[in-house]
Formats: C-alpha cells, sequence, structure tokens
C-alpha cells in the first residue's frame, strides 16, 4: 500500500502500459491483453446521476435528501502507434486481407488494463471489466503534428463475472520501483 497523507512520496507523475481485448459474445477475454503501444494520455472518470430533494417546509427551500440514481465511469485514451488493431478499434472496423472496412464492428466490447510505471508515486493496475469504445474526435491524415487517436469508453456493468465490483478495480503495487524500457 502506498504511504499515508500527508507524504511528497505520493505525488505522481503517471506513465504506464494500457492493454485491451475483446470480448467475444458474452465472455470476457483472458490474459495477457493485447499491449497497444504508446498512449500518451489515459484518463478515467467516475460518473453518478443524483436525485435530489428539496424540503418546502420554510420559506428557503433546503436539500434534504440525495439518492443516487445511476453510477458509472468512462475513460478517455490517446494512443500514439497507428497500428492496424489500433486503427481497426478506432474505425470500430472489421478486417479483411489488408482492407479495413469501417464502422462494421458497432458492437464490440473490450476488457482494460492500465498499469502504471510512475517515474515518481505509487503505482497500481487498473482493470475494466467491460468497456465499449467508440472515438473521441478526428483522426488527422494531414498534419504538422504526429498522428493520434482519441477514443473515449463508456464502463458497463459486469456483475455476471465481478459481483463485488462490476465496473473496475485498482490494485496497488507493493513497491514504487519503476522500470525502464527502450
Amino acid at each position: 500500500m502506498p504511504a499515508e497523507s500527508p507524504s511528497t512520496s505520493l505525488y505522481s507523475l503517471g506513465k504506464g502500459i494500457l492493454s485491451i481485448a475483446a470480448w467475444t459474445g458474452d465472455v470476457p477475454p483472458t490474459p495477457p491483453l493485447t499491449d497497444m503501444g504508446d498512449c500518451s494520455s489515459f484518463e478515467a472518470e467516475v460518473t453518478e446521476e443524483i436525485l435530489e430533494h428539496f424540503s418546502s417546509r420554510a420559506g428557503v427551500r433546503t436539500k434534504d435528501k440525495v439518492v443516487t440514481l445511476e453510477t458509472g465511469y468512462t475513460l478517455t485514451f490517446v494512443l500514439d502507434e497507428i497500428s492496424v488493431e489500433n486503427l481497426k478499434m478506432f474505425l470500430r472496423a472489421t478486417q479483411s486481407g489488408n482492407v479495413l472496412k469501417a464502422a462494421t464492428a458497432l458492437d464490440l466490447e473490450y476488457s482494460i488494463s492500465f498499469v502504471s510505471d510512475n517515474p515518481a508515486g505509487p503505482n497500481e493496475t487498473w482493470e475494466f471489466h467491460r468497456v465499449r469504445i467508440t472515438p473521441n474526435g478526428p483522426f488527422n491524415l494531414i498534419s504538422e503534428e504526429w498522428s493520434t487517436m482519441s477514443m473515449t469508453g463508456e464502463g458497463l456493468s459486469d456483475v455476471a463475472n465481478n459481483p463485488t465490483s462490476p465496473y473496475f478495480t485498482v490494485t496497488f503495487a507493493t513497491t514504487t520501483t519503476t522500470t525502464t524500457t527502450t
């Protein structure tokens, strides 16, 4: 487990490896998942929809109850490597020989793993059980910058395979040591 707050050892510079694999129907993929190459940005956001209740018993309404109606999460990530598999996922395509047929694999779901390898701060393994991935903006075919593919993932519940944590889990590493690969 990481140190307790307050501690400068908890300041983090995020780095790591993103791996993904497609579900087959209702069956989650078995590890290992596929390394997606260089991922320059990876963000996770827990979402919820609430219903507020306000008391009307006095001249000024006061909030007296909040109920959670919906929970979920979204992921946003940017892939720097324009591999066939990455492009196929971005285009939501099927492949026939050396041809990708865009918008023909619209119902795919994925498992995603992110293993941090931070040069500073604690490390974790994030396991997102079931995610629907869609493009998050355009893919620059002509640019003065490096081409990247930005994607969004909508988290889906996987209570059948993960009843105690149907969305995702975070496992803390026992050390903050990082490795360097070239």
